[in-house]
């Protein structure tokens, strides 16, 4: 009985991490979900390598370039870093938005309480996610290709100097149907 009783422990402590491995859920898709960056680029889906490496372009560039000069560049509405739907945004750590081509009465403005159709302070959230070495978020937010249409949206946000950080997003992730 000694002997089968080192296998039984281990047997269980087995059959509960595998149990424990089936009780995880993922949240809703109609959430905002903020996740820490983590995984290396080959786990991370096309779309979120998409978004991944259009930030870290701009981060490099914001670094080579100076903070005005990148501003100017993520402004134009005719730039290189407009892609599509893809755009870069970036604001400061108090808020205030400092670069987006697709709402650009917002440059300028506070943003720190702003809140998606759901009612998440996605600003805020990513404000914490920049502060933590950067990561992934899915707020709902006007796609400027499709007239303004309140979209699902994943944006990677990463924080350039320490006084503000930038994001992309792509819209309408995994080209699921949205109803308008």
């Amino acid at each position: 009985m000694r002997k089968s009783r080192p296998i039984l422990v281990i047997l269980f402590l087995v059959l509960g991490l595998l149990g424990a491995g089936c009780m995880t859920t993922q949240p809703p898709t109609t959430t905002s979900t903020v996740t820490a960056t983590l995984a290396p680029a080959a786990n991370l889906s096309a779309d979120e390598q998409r978004v991944l490496a259009l930030v870290t372009e701009a981060v490099a560039y914001a670094r080579e370039h100076g903070r005005e000069k990148a501003l100017a560049e993520f402004n134009n509405p005719n730039g290189s870093f407009i892609r599509g739907d893809m755009y870069i945004f970036s604001v400061d750590y108090n808020g205030t938005c400092l670069a987006t081509p697709a709402l650009p009465e917002w440059v300028g403005t506070d943003r720190l309480n702003e809140v998606d159709v759901n009612g998440t302070l996605f600003i805020q959230k990513e404000i914490e996610l920049a502060h933590h070495g950067g990561g992934f978020i899915t707020v709902h937010f006007p796609n400027p290709v499709h007239g303004l249409a309140i979209e699902p949206k994943l944006c990677y946000v990463k924080d350039v100097d320490g006084t503000y950080w930038i994001g992309s997003g792509i819209y309408n992730p995994g080209n699921v149907t949205v109803s308008r």
